[in-house]
């Protein structure tokens, strides 16, 4: 195993075929998948499914991937040190963002990363935040977001912000015309329309119905954020999400965010890196420019919250 096999391995996992790979890095498609053969045979395990469309890596060749970048980024890091650009960081990041997160942060992100990071490709995926720990314990992700909840012995969280959840309703279901305080157990009473029981959301929401006693009714199960506002603006239910993932459409006067008063209702964001597998310092740059941008959008009031 060299260091040139690792980064064709990464190249062929980036784009799911061998021949796309063989085409990016300018080498003969069969000396490639001898390459792959090569690396299978001395490591005795599968690294990658064959289909018509291409290749899809193993759990085994995804762990190879996560390991190679994590790998070659250091080396590329140190050439960079004795070549005096140790300064600019290249590579690949995969970013996990729960939806209603990435409504709100892929995009501040993507524009921000362009001009932060011009020689980084960033890829960014969405899922609830199980999901996100998953991925990021499967090395299909190098960082990921959630909603606190989520324990791993082998997943480090940091807090990033604190957010205050609100019940959404459209103003033709509202009893009040503005953003007027309901108490937690009128809130719970409404006819809901949340995401599935394992969005962290919804979890979050059931603690608090347990906590009060309540019985929650839940009239739709959506887990697509724009579907989800879209049927509470018809009228078919509320719903309970913190303002940042609605401030547009409370602003159009599409819908009304009243803060839940009774009881402390909130959820912590957090960034989630892992433990089991080596950082590399594009890994640890980025966690510190994405806790600065959501820090940034809240300093703004573009993201409501407290931040930690």
């Amino acid at each position: 195993m060299d260091l040139k096999q690792l980064r064709n391995f990464v190249h062929i996992v980036e784009l799911n075929s061998i021949t796309a790979a063989a085409e990016r890095i300018a080498i003969a498609q069969p000396a490639l998948s001898r390459q792959v053969k090569a690396l299978e045979a001395e490591l005795n395990v599968a690294l990658l499914r064959r289909h018509g469309r291409g290749v899809m890596p193993t759990e085994e060749g995804l762990r190879l991937a996560s390991r190679a970048r994590a790998i070659l980024e250091e080396v590329d890091a140190l050439a960079g040190e004795f070549s005096g650009e140790h300064q600019v960081l290249r590579g690949t990041l995969t970013l996990g963002l729960p939806p209603t997160v990435a409504e709100v942060l892929a995009t501040h992100l993507i524009e921000r990363a362009l001009d932060s990071f011009p020689e980084v490709k960033l890829r960014i995926v969405s899922g609830f935040s199980g999901h996100v720990q998953d991925w990021l314990l499967r090395g299909r992700i190098d960082l990921g977001v959630a909603y606190e909840g989520q324990k791993s012995p082998l997943v480090k969280m940091q807090p990033i912000i604190l957010e205050q959840l609100f019940l959404i309703q459209s103003p033709d279901v509202a009893s009040v015309a503005d953003g007027t305080p309901v108490p937690v157990d009128v809130a719970l009473a409404q006819p809901l329309v949340l995401p599935n029981p394992e969005h962290g959301l919804r979890g979050r929401v059931e603690m608090l119905a347990a906590q009060e006693k309540a019985d929650l009714n839940v009239v739709l199960e959506i887990d697509m954020l724009p579907s989800m506002l879209a049927f509470v603006e018809r009228g078919l239910g509320s719903t309970v999400l913190p303002l940042v993932s609605v401030a547009g459409r409370v602003r159009a006067g599409r819908l009304i965010a009243r803060p839940i008063v009774g009881r402390s209702v909130d959820r912590t964001l957090v960034l989630m890196t892992p433990i089991n597998r080596p950082s590399s310092r594009l890994i640890g740059a980025f966690s510190e420019f994405l806790i600065a941008e959501v820090h940034r959008l809240s300093a703004t009031g573009e993201w409501p919250g407290t931040t930690l």
